[in-house]
């Protein structure tokens, strides 16, 4: 998310991000480096040594307007990490993904899923520190990046569904959490076209979800959070097995 800053480079682009993150009060006290994989698939993440971090961009994003937007949000996950925030805590994570996949017998596909679904819980956190180094047009653009995400047409795969669902959720919690809710009705409607494929309980499988994910808290302690999670995840496996028995009765 975010306006491409006027210096195009990628060190340019850093520097950008580093001071906006800076001016909202999220300073960054690691070394921080930036560089390009030509083979990733995704936009790019960030990886944590001793002492420093990088960010790695994949070359196919680096003519995107939404490169300085990237790096603020990889900045901000490197804030979190900095903190030792329970959201980056990986043992307590683990932990709690561990111990619901064990118990509910999940497959390679859900557990896949799971963590999917648990990367938009910590991205809504993370992004409270992006949306609060964005200003004017670039909460614009942020808002129609969001719009982009949503699914308007269920696969029929139940656990294709469910993180189709959650990533809906998170994308309209996004806007709702930062008030930015002009136009949100026209991204609703693509929402609600998928419900109406999902059966009776997906407008209350989604409202759970979706009001779960904007009212998380930043700052929950390490006990705080492992009940969220858990609370969190059980409501993304009981929409996968829910939405599997319904298959399985056709």
């Amino acid at each position: 998310m975010g306006e491409q800053p006027e210096d195009n480079s990628l060190s340019g682009a850093l520097e950008w991000a580093l001071e906006r993150m800076r001016k909202a009060g999220y300073p960054i006290k690691s070394k921080v480096t930036v560089e390009v994989d030509p083979d990733l698939k995704i936009m790019g993440y960030a990886r944590s040594g001793k002492g420093s971090h990088d960010i790695i961009i994949a070359e196919w994003a680096l003519d995107s307007e939404m490169l300085g937007g990237l790096i603020l949000h990889e900045l901000a996950h490197i804030y979190h990490t900095e903190r030792s925030s329970p959201s980056h805590a990986s043992g307590a994570v683990d932990d709690v993904l561990r111990e619901v996949e064990e118990r509910e017998g999940l497959n390679e596909k859900e557990s896949t899923a799971l963590l999917d679904a648990y990367s938009h819980f910590q991205n809504i956190i993370v992004d409270d520190l992006v949306f609060a180094s964005l200003s004017g047009r670039e909460l614009r653009q942020a808002q129609k990046f969001f719009a982009e995400w949503l699914s308007g047409k269920p696969s029929g795969d139940s656990v294709v569904d469910a993180v189709m669902l959650v990533r809906n959720a998170f994308a309209i919690a996004s806007l709702k959490r930062r008030g930015l809710t002009e136009g949100l009705e026209s991204i609703e409607a693509v929402n609600a076209k998928f419900l109406s494929f999902y059966g009776e309980q997906g407008q209350e499988h989604f409202d759970r979800i979706e009001s779960f994910l904007e009212s998380a808290k930043p700052d929950w302690n390490e006990v705080e959070f492992r009940h969220a999670l858990s609370a969190y995840v059980e409501m993304v496996v009981g929409l996968m097995k829910e939405r599997k028995g319904l298959q399985d009765l056709r």
